[in-house]
């Protein structure tokens, strides 16, 4: 994945921040729940992680 956004009209690309702690451990969550086929935990992981970037990124 590139590292870069992509640009609009001609400006250039900001370079991607990178994830914050919350959002590490969200998607570490999620991805074990699913390893292990635990569904529901995955899904709240993936309404936790909505609400974190809703929250903490918009």
């Amino acid at each position: 994945m590139s590292e870069k956004t992509t640009a609009e009209h001609g400006t250039a690309p900001e370079p991607r921040r990178p994830r914050c702690q919350e959002c590490w451990d969200i998607k570490r969550t999620r991805a074990q729940a699913l390893v292990v086929d635990d569904r529901r935990t995955a899904e709240e992981m993936t309404r936790a992680m909505g609400v974190h970037i809703w929250k903490a990124h918009a």
